[in-house]
């Protein structure tokens, strides 16, 4: 089997699905991605060995080498990155006239504004009957999206995003040792460095978390972006922030262990891969209530805490209630995460994708019969 996934920027997360598909269902996998313009330095090149899995950079390719690429190559399966690259679409449509089953992802939540129901109806009545066969989505929120851009329910498939399982819930053991004894008091936030992340909201809940409510926790912000300024401006007022740049996933895990909560604040967060990855770490959660996953990922007081959005008050009242629990208690809430976690994995994601080809070959085989 031939699967060809047409993409924008890669992350960590995709590779375990790329290497489930070679080493659980015998596939090749091509991938075309972007390597310029990227909002973070990782290379999916250099995180794996397997010579079934290849990348192709797609600035290399005119829309018209995307189409002559993929017609020789004859994909069984084509996942694509949503609408957002239109230099894909001359190549969706020859791939839908040739009969090859193509999944759009779908991450954005429906949220009702004029500009959504503009796009809904173009999708509806012009890209799903040229380009789509499939929309793949990873929650309720999104499910509801695709419903009204005109996807039937026997064309939604769910499961779409995991963050890699296998590696993040190695931190999540040391709930069951070091942390028993010394029970780490940092809050955690990895992400972009950036105002759609709410990363100014974290700084100045952090500065009401330490002035109004005393609070004795430190901050560890990882990541890139424009506002790196801003957090070591911070930094400097505080001697509990400690700022980091990108780190590969090996050294989350480590983060994650040297952590006691993780924080989510973005403004708008379509679903958030990385909400998975420290639910998996067991970490106590506190999130905006933007976060598109989570409703996955937090249950409120079971396992964490969420905020009102553009509130930095709330926020620095919900990271004192959470500095404020016993160890035993956050020891708990911890597992509830790594629990609530194991909703969706790379195996789930990835047999989620392939029930396409199955219900291919079963309506296949209908058709003969008849």
């Amino acid at each position: 089997m031939k699967v060809l996934y047409l993409y924008t920027e890669l992350l960590g997360y995709n590779l375990p699905i790329f290497e489930k598909l070679v080493n659980d269902y015998g596939a090749t996998v091509d991938v075309i991605h972007w390597s310029q313009n990227k909002l973070t330095p990782f290379l999916p090149s250099a995180h794996t060995d397997s010579t079934k899995i290849t990348f192709h950079d797609r600035s290399a390719f005119t829309a018209k080498e995307i189409v002559d690429f993929v017609t020789e190559l004859s994909p069984d399966l084509v996942y694509v990155t949503g609408w957002m690259d239109r230099g894909y679409f001359p190549a969706l449509r020859k791939l839908k006239s040739m009969g090859i089953t193509i999944v759009a992802g779908l991450d954005s939540q429906w949220t009702g504004s004029v500009r959504q129901h503009i796009g809904a109806m173009l999708i509806r009545w012009v890209y799903k009957k040229l380009f789509y066969s499939y929309v793949w989505v990873p929650g309720p929120l999104q499910y509801e999206y695709a419903r009204r851009i005109g996807f039937k329910k026997t064309e939604i498939i769910c499961n779409l995003l995991s963050g890699n399982s296998a590696l993040f819930c190695q931190a999540s053991h040391a709930l069951d040792n070091e942390k028993r004894t010394n029970y780490p008091q940092t809050f955690l936030y990895v992400g972009r460095f950036a105002p759609a992340k709410g990363v100014d909201i974290l700084i100045k809940a952090f500065d009401i978390y330490k002035e109004q409510y005393k609070g004795t926790w430190k901050l560890n912000c990882i990541g890139n972006g424009p506002m790196f300024d801003d957090l070591m401006r911070a930094a400097k007022r505080h001697d509990d922030i400690t700022v980091e740049s990108f780190l590969p996933q090996p050294e989350l895990v480590n983060r994650a262990k040297a952590a006691g909560a993780f924080i989510l604040p973005s403004r708008y967060e379509p679903w958030g891969v990385v909400a998975h990855e420290f639910a998996t770490a067991g970490l106590p959660l506190i999130f905006s209530e933007k976060v598109g996953a989570r409703p996955q990922f937090l249950i409120d007081q079971l396992n964490g805490y969420t905020f009102y959005d553009e509130s930095p008050e709330d926020l620095a009242y919900q990271m004192f209630l959470m500095s404020s629990h016993s160890i035993e208690t956050l020891l708990h809430m911890g597992r509830m995460s790594a629990h609530l976690a194991i909703q969706i994995t790379p195996e789930i994601t990835t047999a989620s994708l392939m029930s396409v080809s199955a219900k291919k070959t079963k309506s296949s085989q209908h058709q003969m019969q008849q």
